[in-house]
């Protein structure tokens, strides 16, 4: 009987599928075998072209690829490198080699597979992209990319990665122990630049990332650098940015490392945005932060935005908003900031001239000179601030035409913790608040234009140099409370010491003095009266004039009467009430003029009132001239008058 071949019987077919499955299994075992016997990929050691032509990509079968000489992408084509790629020096003669991109450098590892590029033999360049002054190099991207070992020269000459008039963008990449910085930007004209995310420097000879050219504005995020700088005095585990000038808008991210910097300006049509937490790290050098156009460093309290000096000992120059008179600097904002150890050279921690700054919750601390100086078309809004340990002023106005609105202000350690007035000449508006720095001290001559007007607040005490004076030809309103009076004194208690204020205007136009709970002191200098009046209208009220080595109250002929006879102006006046005037060394009132002064009410110095015509029996201050001084006080504090005698 046959057997069917296409119908094998069960047992057969039986048979057959165990002999088939013993076999089957016979040879995975033997393949499985083999596999274990090999390495899992042998290495393909290819070497790498030494011109690159066309577009090519380098595969991780064909890692690792080898250098025994210099690389170069020529201009226009890309090097695509994947996942797990290994790029070695083999270089047994120890040479260096380069590994130039005048193209595009695509290097996308993963965070399993990540790009090596090293020698194991000897130095190396680093990876070199150029491009052109004529054409920016862009579209090279490293993502998780290794690069140790490269950069031939110091830092600021090469580094892991170089880039001239390149923009790339590099993520999740470690630049290790480089022989000079772990990212050049490449001279200081070039443009070169990286965004730069999520990545790390280590023991690189330079800086961690180095952009000689300080005006490009990569956005930096997440970046972590230790060991780095041993060939730099101070370390380079931060972000250097050369001294070029910033146009259009750039921002300093809080990306993790500090900026360092040796001069960086703001051009006049530049904004510079410090974020919260970011740290500014200064050389020494006449010149740190200069803004020409405007600076919004807006931290928090918990993240605040520092200027710091790279060497505490050295200290840094500071920052100055300076614009200039055509295009001041206007609407830069400092909130939340620390300002530290700056005013190298004469310069003050935070310097403002043609600009304008607002300042809030701020400490500026540790400069060599004053904490904040304000010169020639300064404007600065401050408050709740501490001006602490600088060598000078807290606050200095070099220029008494600055304005600033200052409250809440804390002045603590500094050589005066005072607001300096150098000399200067008022127009506009102008007041001196009680701050919380609450002393002016005026050491140079100032002088309030026909169309200025300065306003004191209650409780401020000015301060007054040897032999400086006030003069007044428009308005001084001092209007102070008998909780917080106003306090006009020299900077040394001796009478003579200053001049005094003078009130100086014209028959046309008359200086204005309103002075109430004023106290007028230590004056004299010279001959000056504590209070000179001079085609003027002064009113004195609840005020007290003393210690003063001339006259107190002198007002000088006018030539009012052409003036009224012409019809040009009433006469001028002066008026002196609930006020006291003694230990005066000349006159208490000398008036030379032909106006009769209004002085009823005041105390004298003694209870048998002023020694004066009219009062034989008075041993108080010396009146002479037109004076209408009774009734007069019998007590320095008002309780008791003297009421002559009508009808005998």
């Amino acid at each position: 009987m046959k057997t069917s071949v296409c119908n094998p019987s069960p047992v057969r077919f039986l048979y057959r599928s165990l002999a088939f499955g013993l076999g089957l299994g016979f040879w995975v075992l033997l393949w499985i075998g083999v596999i274990h016997a090999v390495p899992a990929q042998a290495k393909a050691n290819t070497v790498a072209p030494k011109v690159i032509a066309s577009d090519t990509t380098w595969t991780e079968a064909g890692s690792p690829y080898l250098i025994d000489s210099s690389i170069f992408v020529n201009p226009g084509v890309t090097l695509t490198i994947e996942a797990g790629v290994e790029v070695n020096g083999l270089n047994p003669d120890g040479n260096n080699y380069l590994f130039q991109v005048d193209g595009r450098l695509i290097a996308q590892g993963t965070a399993e597979k990540p790009i090596l590029f090293h020698n194991s033999i000897g130095p190396w360049s680093g990876i070199l992209i150029n491009g052109t002054m004529s054409e920016t190099n862009r579209g090279s991207e490293l993502d998780y990319v290794i690069v140790d070992g490269g950069g031939l020269g110091a830092s600021g000459v090469g580094g892991n990665l170089s880039l001239t008039y390149v923009q790339a963008e590099v993520r999740h990449c470690q630049f290790n122990n480089g022989r000079g910085d772990g990212i050049l930007g490449n001279d200081a004209s070039t443009g070169g630049m990286a965004n730069i995310y999520d990545s790390s420097f280590t023991n690189n000879a330079g800086f961690a990332v180095m952009f000689e050219d300080g005006s490009v504005n990569p956005v930096l995020a997440h970046l972590t650098a230790s060991g780095n700088g041993a060939d730099i005095p101070f370390g380079g585990d931060g972000v250097y940015i050369g001294d070029n000038t910033l146009e259009g808008a750039h921002t300093w991210e809080n990306m993790g490392l500090p900026y360092m910097i040796v001069q960086t300006t703001v051009g006049p049509d530049g904004v510079l945005t410090i974020e919260p937490g970011v740290q500014v790290l200064a050389y020494l050098a006449n010149d740190g932060l200069d803004v020409e156009g405007r600076l919004m460093a807006n931290g928090t309290p918990s993240q605040p935005v520092r200027f710091d000096p790279v060497d505490p000992a050295s200290g840094w120059s500071g920052i100055a908003i300076a614009g200039s008179e055509a295009q001041p600097s206007n609407g830069s904002i400092l909130n939340e900031i620390v300002i530290n150890q700056g005013g190298f050279a004469g310069n003050c921690n935070l310097y403002i001239s043609y600009g304008e700054a607002t300042v809030t919750n701020a400490l500026i601390d540790g400069s060599e000179d004053s904490g904040i100086c304000l010169e020639h078309g300064a404007s600065l809004v401050m408050s709740d601030t501490l001006l602490s340990n600088n060598g000078q002023y807290a606050i200095d106005v070099l220029d008494a035409s600055a304005q600033f609105t200052l409250s809440n202000l804390t002045a603590s350690g500094n050589m005066s913790d005072t607001i300096g007035v150098e000399i200067g000449t008022m127009t506009g508006a102008h007041t001196w608040q009680a701050s919380g720095i609450d002393t002016y001290d005026l050491y140079g001559y100032l002088t309030i234009a026909p169309t200025g007007t300065l306003v004191v607040e209650p409780g401020v005490t000015v301060l007054i140099g040897e032999g400086m004076d006030i003069t007044v030809h428009g308005a001084l309103i001092a209007l102070g409370t008998a909780w917080d009076p106003i306090i006009f004194s020299g900077e040394t208690q001796t009478p003579g010491w200053w001049g005094g204020l003078s009130f100086e205007g014209t028959p046309e136009l008359h200086a204005l003095g309103l002075l109430e709970d004023v106290t007028i002191e230590y004056g004299g200098y010279g001959g000056s009266a504590l209070v000179g009046i001079y085609n003027a209208d002064v009113t004195f009220n609840k005020c007290v004039l003393r210690y003063g080595s001339s006259d107190a109250i002198k007002i000088f002929p006018s030539g009012v009467q052409a003036a009224v006879a012409e019809g040009v102006m009433d006469s001028q006046g002066v008026e002196i009430r609930r006020s006291e005037i003694y230990e005066i060394d000349h006159y208490a009132i000398n008036n030379e003029g032909s106006q009769a002064v209004q002085a009823a009410f005041n105390w004298w110095g003694d209870a048998s009132g002023p020694q004066a015509e009219g009062n034989p029996g008075g041993t108080g201050a010396v009146i002479v001239g037109t004076v209408v001084y009774q009734p007069y006080l019998t007590g320095p504090n008002g309780v008791c008058m003297f009421l002559p005698v009508v009808g005998r």
